[in-house]
């Protein structure tokens, strides 16, 4: 998977680009992940960072569908294992649903290594930026899910992609649409 992160993102994290890596093996995973990867919008990713509570927090978008996920307390060396904690997210998200858990485990066997780029689509900067502002409402919308001093994410995370209308436009009409059900769709098309 490539988590393409908006310049912003890319600089306070110090990102590299794969070709700028020092590590030949890191570099080669990156470099074959964004070849071979690069086109399929449900392989790719968004990323921004906003703050909330002076922590360094990502929202994240599937170029396909939507889904949107928001990970709290995000330091550099927490960007290592970003992709466990990736799929950690993804799997609280369709707990309970057999198919979709297979899917996922059938998913991430297939694609197990996640690599950084430069954020370059327009539509979801878009989408990034709209979504920070209205559901998020720039990180307030946070302190909504903190009960007995404990930031419930899963639960941000499971309102997000189950509540919050998302539009897309397409030959000039807007489609609605839950980014959920629409991920759970195209993840089923995919892996029949």
């Amino acid at each position: 998977m490539i988590l393409y992160v908006t310049k912003e993102t890319f600089d306070r994290y110090k990102l590299k680009l794969p070709e700028d890596m020092l590590s030949p093996i890191t570099k080669t995973i990156s470099q074959k992940v964004i070849e071979h990867e690069s086109g399929d919008r449900l392989l790719e990713w968004g990323g921004k960072l906003f703050y909330f509570d002076r922590r360094k927090c990502l929202q994240i978008v599937n170029f396909a569908s939507k889904l949107t996920l928001i990970l709290v307390d995000i330091k550099a060396d927490d960007l290592i294992g970003l992709g466990n904690t990736f799929a950690h997210y993804l799997f609280a998200l369709y707990d309970g649903n057999n198919k979709m858990q297979k899917i996922l485990n059938k998913h991430f066997e297939l694609h197990p290594a996640m690599c950084f780029s430069r954020l370059h689509d327009r539509s979801i900067i878009a989408t990034l930026n709209h979504t920070q502002i209205s559901y998020l409402e720039d990180g307030y919308r946070l302190y909504d899910y903190i009960s007995n001093g404990i930031l419930h994410t899963v639960d941000l995370n499971r309102a997000i992609n189950r509540d919050w209308i998302f539009t897309e436009k397409k030959n000039k009409k807007t489609d609605y649409f839950v980014s959920g059900e629409r991920f759970e769709k195209l993840m089923k098309e995919r892996y029949k």
